[in-house]
């Protein structure tokens, strides 16, 4: 495996997530009612399906150009890192799948500390190299929330179809994270995995 600058962050965040989905399988939700159990559910699936699909689309615009050009276009118009916080809504995604507000306010918190380093150092390095260019950017463009009235297109942009391949499968991890989360609830509630605690 190629080992980057994010190679420990993307390692910390894989094991917070099998943290969590072991959470999943050994520690039930304090019990709700059914309509919070099935908007956590569908929350959890619009939020996966978003962070996977917004993810691909990121990759269109900054695949093979991250590290010589400062990306403005697409979602890069919108908001500083994308990524970051598709990866975000995905990860609360996963949390919300085990329907513990515990367990979705302690992801939010630790992707937040993740995200929030990474964007950081990545923004110094930005500037280290980019110049006026990067502050230019940056002061015209919101780090987390998306500003929509500055969403640009270009006629055409060039696509890495390596790249966007490692992006279909990145996001296909989220998927397979979620449906594995899925298979330990169902396993658990059916009294095959057991229960060790109780989670508000």
């Amino acid at each position: 495996m190629t080992r980057s600058a994010s190679t420990p962050r993307v390692r910390l965040t894989l094991c917070y997530f099998l943290a969590l989905l072991a959470a999943a399988a050994f520690c039930a939700p304090r019990a709700g009612s059914t309509a919070w159990l099935t908007a956590t559910q569908i929350a959890a699936l619009l939020l996966i399906a978003l962070a996977c699909l917004g993810r691909i689309w990121c990759s269109v615009f900054i695949a093979g150009r991250k590290d010589t050009a400062i990306v403005i276009d697409g979602p890069y118009a919108l908001v500083r890192h994308p990524l970051y916080v598709l990866s975000f809504l995905g990860g609360i995604g996963l949390s919300l799948a085990t329907a513990s507000a515990c367990l979705i306010a302690l992801t939010a918190a630790v992707l937040a500390v993740l995200f929030g380093r990474a964007a950081r150092r990545e923004e110094q390095w930005l500037g280290e190299h980019h110049g006026e260019a990067w502050a230019r950017y940056a002061a015209a463009t919101r780090r987390w929330w998306p500003d929509f009235s500055q969403w640009s297109l270009p006629p055409s942009t060039p696509v890495n179809p390596a790249i966007l391949w490692k992006a279909f499968v990145d996001a296909g991890a989220f998927f397979l994270l979620y449906a594995l989360m899925l298979a330990a609830i169902a396993l658990r509630e059916a009294g095959v995995l057991p229960t060790l605690a109780v989670l508000p």
